[in-house]
């Protein structure tokens, strides 16, 4: 209704988010015409508008990271390269090892897990096709 809001926490988290919280003047609410359409909670806590804008992320944005970079001129380049790189060693790993599923859980135990399978694959193609083959 016009009125200013103000603020109340610079840091609340909800959810992993952290959010400003905001909060209307007690009187203002009570002489809103809006009021019950604003207001949801019943009693003492809901006497006045809160508003939490969200303004950073506990969590990072990998998709958001990765198409980022991937848009750009270099990454239009190289990332087509992956498919030919890279994604047959997952492929080779997961179908002609079985490696498809971690045995073990934590995110410790399963990159250590991860990297012995990396090995067993690096050992093979030195076997097979000598010292220069192998994935690093």
């Amino acid at each position: 209704m016009g009125k200013r809001l103000k603020l109340n926490t610079k840091k609340a988290k909800a959810k992993g988010i952290f959010y400003r919280r905001y909060h209307a003047d007690p009187r203002d609410c009570e002489a809103c015409a809006v009021r019950q359409g604003c207001i949801q909670k019943k009693g003492t806590a809901g006497k006045r508008k809160i508003l939490m804008i969200p303004f950073e992320s506990k969590n990072r944005g990998y998709s958001k990271e990765m198409a980022a970079k991937i848009d750009t001129e270099r990454g239009r380049k190289l990332y087509p390269r992956r498919v030919a790189i890279v994604e047959p060693v997952f492929a080779h790993i997961r179908t002609q090892k079985r490696l498809d599923r971690f045995t073990l859980r934590g995110k410790i135990k399963v990159t250590i897990q991860w990297l012995l399978y990396c090995m067993v694959h690096n050992i093979e193609k030195i076997a097979n096709f000598g010292p220069e083959f192998a994935v690093v």
